[in-house]
């Protein structure tokens, strides 16, 4: 039991310091405190963050794989087309980002060549048209493909401790976007469904 707590407890943190982290407050106060290696800030917050997941993974299939419900073909091939299907609209969503600058390697530039920021846009195009957060959308998929394809207890805790902060990400992330877009968001909110297309 002590083992699945800690299980939880480390899902807890990983997403509690992945809000924490993005948080534009908590960026200024580093750049405050660290104004030269403030570029570095993105890919050293990546690095960390795929640092923790990979080692709670790894726990996590260390951990006894006791089943909740037994194992099928059917739950097996279900659960698999649904993570596909996970994967794919993430990878759709992620076509519509600069890779450079959502892994850090963007902001590196600018140490050898300071550059002017250009002014973000609001994407809505693509899967931005049928939903607001097409990249949370797709990670839902992925997790429930994934406790239907292993139907055991670690992932069952990974899928609820997820699934209870996703709706805390998404907010956070709602707030940042209408702060930075204002009314334009604000429309855009009332126009397009936030985490599953024509529902909700």
């Amino acid at each position: 039991m002590m083992l699945y707590f800690l299980l939880i407890a480390g899902w807890v943190f990983f997403y509690a310091m992945h809000s924490v982290l993005a948080l534009d407050s908590m960026k200024a106060f580093v750049k405050n405190l660290f104004q030269s290696y403030f570029p570095y800030y993105r890919i050293g917050y990546n690095v960390f963050s795929v640092l923790l997941f990979v080692t709670l993974v790894y726990y996590q299939f260390s951990l006894s794989q006791e089943l909740v419900v037994a194992k099928s073909i059917v739950l097996e091939v279900l659960g698999a087309i649904v993570f596909l299907l996970g994967v794919i609209v993430l990878n759709v969503a992620f076509s519509s980002f600069n890779k450079r600058e959502f892994i850090g390697l963007e902001q590196l530039d600018e140490i050898k060549q300071p550059t002017v920021i250009a002014e973000k846009k609001l994407v809505k195009t693509g899967l931005y048209g049928y939903v607001r957060h097409p990249l949370y959308f797709g990670v839902i998929l992925m997790l429930l493909g994934a406790v239907l394809f292993l139907p055991n207890v670690p992932m069952l805790l990974f899928v609820m401790v997820s699934l209870v902060y996703l709706p805390i990400g998404v907010t956070l992330e709602e707030r940042k976007l209408v702060a930075e877009f204002g009314a334009q968001y604000q429309t855009y909110q009332q126009e397009v469904k936030m985490l599953f297309p024509f529902v909700f």
